[in-house]
């Protein structure tokens, strides 16, 4: 595997990372995952921004538009043409003279930047969505959930807890005012399909409600599929769901088909799961 490192492009096993770097150290950094088909990188635009946005909340001096560049350069130094494009940026090595663990840092700082590539399915591969069983547990991560932060251990204990409990991954329930409210899963924000007077209602937690992250792939579905609703979702709606569904990068469009091991619908993906994939599916082949 060939990765970028700080304008090179090196061997894995060459590449090198300060031990005093803060992303080692604090977590202090951020970072965006990437889906590349038929070498083209699904809605570039909308992780720049996510970017750019996260990088002046956290101050860390890095052009987020330099981006695009290193993805194409890591896909053409291991020839990959459909794969996840993993790229972080960290805060740094403090300079010489300042103190190595220190929560503020004085002088300048010249950011660590890191990318590499995976294989991933085609397109092609998606005939159907993917399927998951989930159980929902409490959301203790931290309130800025909008940053994408390198910091992921409450995702992390979150993933291990559901396993324990013999499932795929959790849906993460946030403690309001208003009651327990559904957030997001531990790496892919999440979707209902329920029953009204009306029909069915498609919606996905909105962004103000509880403090999740603007995923680009449920920004991507809002866009081409406008009957999807924004709005707070309850965990009774999550539970009484017709479909439950979880859409992200690597996620794509996936079933929940189990949830606190009981069938969700018939216990097998549904037709809106069925329709929002071929909608992702159609919005990637015409180029994102």
């Amino acid at each position: 595997m060939i990765v970028h490192l700080n304008g090179d492009m090196v061997p894995v096993d060459q590449a090198r990372v300060s031990p005093l770097d803060r992303g080692f150290l604090f977590g202090d950094g951020l970072y965006e995952g990437l889906r590349a088909f038929g070498g083209h990188v699904v809605a570039m635009d909308l992780h720049e921004k996510r970017l750019r946005e996260g990088l002046a909340e956290c101050r860390i001096p890095y052009d987020a538009g330099r981006m695009a560049g290193i993805a194409d350069a890591v896909l053409r130094a291991n020839s990959r043409r459909d794969a996840f494009v993993y790229f972080q940026v960290t805060r740094g090595v403090p300079e010489a003279g300042q103190p190595v663990r220190a929560r503020l840092l004085t002088g300048a700082v010249r950011p660590t930047v890191f990318a590499f590539c995976t294989p991933t399915p085609p397109a092609s591969a998606y005939d159907a969505p993917p399927v998951k069983s989930c159980v929902t547990l409490r959301d203790t991560r931290w309130l800025r959930g909008r940053v994408k932060s390198v910091s992921l251990i409450g995702g992390v204990l979150a993933c291990i807890e559901a396993d324990e409990a013999g499932h795929d991954d959790a849906i993460l329930v946030r403690d309001t005012p208003a009651g327990p409210l559904v957030a997001e899963s531990t790496s892919a924000n999440a979707l209902v399909a329920l029953r009204t007077p009306r029909g069915v209602e498609i919606a996905t937690p909105d962004l103000g409600s509880v403090p999740i992250l603007a995923g680009v792939t449920r920004d991507l579905l809002l866009r081409a599929a406008p009957e999807i609703v924004e709005r707070p979702i309850a965990l009774s709606e999550l539970e009484r769901a017709d479909e439950v569904m979880l859409c992200g990068t690597l996620t794509m469009v996936t079933s929940i088909t189990r949830l606190n091991g009981r069938p969700v619908g018939d216990g097998t993906p549904g037709p809106i799961a069925r329709r929002l994939l071929r909608t992702l599916l159609d919005v990637i082949a015409r180029g994102g």
